[in-house]
């Protein structure tokens, strides 16, 4: 076992496994007695042949599923334990068939030995037989969604209050965060915020393993209007004193990043650009992997080199009878012009020139007075693919396709467009709007 592993758990090893596709089943009849670490999964199990039985968790703000444990059924009444002996970080599992969507919520923490009853594949009707938390737990899942909110918060006070140390307390913690009102009053929005981690250190490994994890942190960076001052608080509080070697420090810096991107129509790029320079550029703990640091390095010396609201520097391109045409004649006669720059052999590319075309397609047939004008641009020395891509996607009629006229390409230096695709949204005096292809946010900018 290295290092990294000693560091984090057990849970932090089973995320590793699950990419190598090393977890284990067992089927026992003789259940030990486990002490402090650890826990122990009896399922007896019945009409349930040839389906196959899953213990997972959500990890991370990816909201990926990781299945640990998994068996398949061969017989009519079959018992099934799932076991692991080493300490683990609490989290919410979900046990499932792989065959079901439906899923029921466990809360284990150290040291939990619970026993089930799974009969059929109505997971709904699937029952606790020890273990008083997640019985609890089990029933709030059940009647939940026959309670108003009110009478969900109040269920979930009592069972917080019932078993304070336990994984569910946290979650419960977060699911009342996330369901409080929208707050107006500037000096009450102060309040929430700077009690927002009132009882509960972010340092706490176990939120990386909370399902509501995504929802918890948008309700903090939401509460505050969304402003690159505002926002630059929000970073600090999440990641300043953070240890950089945990897990819930690439997790939330990762969330603010693809959050920032999300509301990239307000224009919080020094807020992303603080980000960067703080708590990412030197990777001094190796957070990142080089994709993740090639991503967001590209992103802030974009941000630097062409800032939104700059204007768009002076470029000229070719169409494909070689004829010149200038950027700045194109932009200055629609009201938005979204320029793409792409190369035919990247598979991103391939994936989604189809999916801009419909959006543009259908912006100019939504919004016939809102002058708009797609412009693709061949980000690659090789042309032989260009025209033939064209072609094949019929972006004839719904773009203006150019290629560069310096085979050295050095618009790539002026703006940072070495990567495929690249884009930039410009206004009528060739403002940077943005700079990425995010649906939601150029709906907003046509529809101010």
């Amino acid at each position: 076992m290295n290092n990294n592993f000693k560091i984090y758990n057990l849970l932090f090893i089973l995320v590793i496994l699950c990419y190598y596709g090393n977890s284990y089943s067992q089927k026992k009849t003789n259940i030990k007695p486990i002490a402090k670490q650890g826990y122990e999964i009896s399922i007896q199990t019945q009409n349930l042949v040839n389906e196959t039985v899953q213990l997972s968790f959500v990890f991370g703000t990816n909201k990926k599923n990781y299945v640990v444990d998994s068996v398949k059924i061969t017989n009519n009444i079959q018992k099934v334990v799932f076991k692991e002996p080493k300490k683990i970080v609490g989290a919410i599992y979900k046990l499932a068939l792989k065959s079901n969507p439906n899923f029921i919520e466990l809360a284990i923490d150290n040291g939990n030995s619970l026993q089930l009853k799974a009969s059929g594949t109505n997971i709904q009707n699937w029952e606790i037989l020890s273990n008083a938390l997640n019985k609890d737990f089990l029933d709030y899942q059940k009647k939940s969604s026959s309670l108003s909110k009110p009478e969900q918060t109040e269920n979930r006070n009592q069972l917080q209050k019932k078993y304070p140390n336990s994984i569910l307390n946290l979650y419960f913690w977060a699911e009342n965060k996330t369901q409080l009102p929208k707050i107006t009053d500037p000096n009450e929005q102060q309040v929430a915020y700077d009690s927002f981690f009132d009882t509960v250190n972010s340092n706490d490994k176990r939120l990386a393993f909370l399902p509501n994890i995504n929802k918890l942190l948008y309700k903090l960076v939401t509460i505050l209007p969304l402003t690159n001052e505002n926002y630059i608080k929000h970073i600090d509080k999440l990641l300043k004193g953070l240890d950089c070697k945990t897990q819930n420090y690439s997790i939330f810096t990762k969330y603010i990043s693809a959050n920032l991107a999300f509301f990239e129509s307000t224009n919080l790029e020094i807020a992303y650009n603080h980000l960067y320079e703080n708590y990412i550029k030197d990777n001094t703990c190796k957070s990142f992997s080089d994709t993740d640091m090639n991503k967001f390095t590209n992103e802030y010396d974009t941000n630097k080199k062409v800032p939104l609201n700059s204007i768009f520097p002076e470029l000229s391109f070719a169409k494909k009878d070689s004829t010149a045409v200038k950027i700045q004649d194109i932009y200055s006669q629609n009201e938005y012009t979204l320029v793409t720059f792409f190369s035919p052999t990247c598979q991103h590319c391939i994936d989604k020139i189809p999916e801009i075309k419909k959006f543009m397609v259908n912006i100019k047939e939504k919004y016939p007075n809102k002058k708009t004008e797609w412009v693709t641009i061949l980000n690659d020395k090789e042309e032989d693919k260009w025209l033939p891509f064209i072609e094949k996607n019929q972006l004839e009629t719904a773009a203006i396709n150019l290629k560069s006229l310096d085979p050295n390409r050095a618009y790539q230096q002026v703006l940072n467009a070495y990567s495929n695709p690249c884009y930039f949204l410009l206004d009528r005096e060739g403002k940077v709007i943005l700079k990425s292809f995010n649906n939601k946010a150029i709906l907003e900018i046509i529809n101010r």
